[in-house]
């Protein structure tokens, strides 16, 4: 997947979003209804089936990329958080997860910096227990430049 100038918030989403979905391991992939997914690009607006992704961008911030030009050089955080039945699946998720973007970065033709997407970083990673549902809140930034 290219990610384009003109679409790069829709299109950096959607190219995380469907790594995730490819590589990361759905503990109901078998009994997942067909109405719910795995990962999402929002928080769900329907009855929430436990365990799932959901990815957001939280914000990004541009800079000119030289003196005498027009073009930005961006750096975005993205929010992408790991919602479990329990701490040990939500844990695993993370790490699957985390996994999963450290290892993309550099793979030859389906890699985020073959995409435009560099410098992966995590920010941070916060526990957040609610009653009925565990979830990490893990924060990453990327760089896309020239935009």
């Amino acid at each position: 997947m290219t990610i384009s100038s003109a679409t790069f918030i829709r299109d950096i989403l959607f190219f995380i979003k469907n790594d995730l979905a490819t590589n990361v391991t759905d503990p109901l992939s078998s009994s997942r209804d067909v109405n719910s997914h795995f990962v999402l690009t929002a928080y769900p607006q329907r009855v929430a089936i436990y365990p799932l992704i959901t990815i957001k961008v939280l914000n990004y911030t541009a800079n000119r990329a030289g003196m005498q030009t027009t073009d930005m050089d961006m750096k975005m955080n993205i929010e992408v958080r790991v919602w479990g039945r329990n701490t040990k699946e939500r844990d695993e998720l993370f790490t699957s997860v985390l996994r999963r973007l450290q290892s993309i970065q550099f793979t030859t033709s389906t890699g985020s910096e073959v995409n435009g997407l560099h410098d992966f970083n995590l920010n941070s990673a916060v526990e957040i227990d609610e009653p009925d549902v565990k979830s990490k809140v893990i924060e990453v930034r990327y760089s896309f430049y020239d935009l």
